[in-house]
């Protein structure tokens, strides 16, 4: 016999679910917060608008980039192990996963959604093709685009509904971006450009990244919702920016690296205000790599000091510059 629930002690349900939900979500928010804050107090590593944490990966990762951060504090990588094979790790409430895509020879990680889906990249011993992958809860899929058996793409961003952006490689501009939803790919070419590169895209539909118009030879960055492009330029950017954004979060804000007028700098850019922030004391940068919904970000810097030349990966909090 099935069983019948009555429609207002569902509703009553999903809003406990609902309030459940959003209270887990704050809390998340709040120990990422005090914790990230406590340690840098405590090391003296407050820069700016920011404040920054080493990241040390576990072993077999200790050597591991991370590139993807979720909103759940979860962050997602590539790493190298002794015999030079590519894995995949995330590193959940300090327990550290390790991963490869059945049957390859090496495997890398591009991006992690809100819910804990990896898209990357992986070989196969003898093919000289690169393949993609999409993971979730355990299971694999390789990511082909529907229409397109033999194009040669990238994959760069993925949100929680399980759509992924990247590019289209041609030998011929334009070298155009792509959405892929529900089996439908959209093409994404900024007007003029020879090349669109999307970086991320967010649960709202949100995409960001960079594009190229070779005759003026600069490298400024976009941000697209439902076919409209608009242009992200930070104020003091040089008059040919490079210009970099890695991510955008569930919230809104946009992260990336950037040229001004001296040196180089992070940005972030929510409801049409950019803010600026530096690496930690004793580090040149940084490059941005990722950003979530409760304002943490990663980063990497070299050091100048004093041991010159080395990268470090940080985990930093910024809900000031947000």
């Amino acid at each position: 016999m099935k069983s019948h629930t009555p429609s207002g002690s569902r509703s009553h349900r999903e809003a406990r679910s609902h309030r459940k939900a959003l209270y887990l979500l704050m809390s998340a928010c709040f120990i990422a917060a005090t914790a990230t804050a406590a340690f840098s107090q405590a090391a003296g590593s407050t820069t700016g608008k920011c404040s920054f944490k080493t990241l040390n990966f576990p072993a077999p990762a200790t050597n591991g980039q991370a590139v993807a951060l979720n909103d759940l504090g979860g962050i997602a990588g590539t790493f190298v192990d002794s015999k030079n094979v590519s894995h995949g790790f995330l590193l959940f409430q300090g327990k550290l996963t390790t991963f490869r895509f059945p049957h390859s020879s090496g495997t890398t990680v591009s991006d992690m959604s809100r819910n804990g889906i990896i898209v990357g990249d992986f070989s196969v011993a003898g093919d000289p093709k690169l393949h993609h992958y999409m993971a979730h809860s355990g299971g694999f899929h390789e990511i082909t685009l529907p229409g397109r058996p033999n194009a040669d793409f990238t994959v760069t961003g993925v949100n929680a509904n399980g759509d992924v952006v990247g590019t289209i490689n041609s030998d011929t501009p334009p070298s155009n971006g792509f959405l892929l939803h529900n089996g439908k790919v959209t093409l994404l070419s900024f007007p003029g450009a020879d090349i669109t590169q999307p970086t991320s895209i967010n649960d709202a539909g949100v995409v960001v990244g960079g594009y190229l118009i070779q005759a003026v030879n600069s490298n400024p960055a976009f941000m697209w919702k439902d076919g409209v492009f608009s242009n992200i330029k930070p104020p003091d950017s040089i008059p040919e920016p490079f210009v970099f954004p890695s991510k955008v979060s569930n919230s809104g804000v946009v992260v990336g690296s950037y040229q001004p007028e001296s040196g180089g700098s992070g940005f972030a850019l929510k409801d049409g205000i950019y803010a600026k922030f530096g690496a930690p004391a004793g580090f040149d940068g940084p490059t941005v790599l990722a950003v979530n919904k409760c304002d943490n970000i990663l980063i990497q810097a070299t050091q100048i000091s004093p041991q010159v030349g080395k990268t470090v990966s940080f985990k930093g909090f910024c809900a000031a510059a947000f």
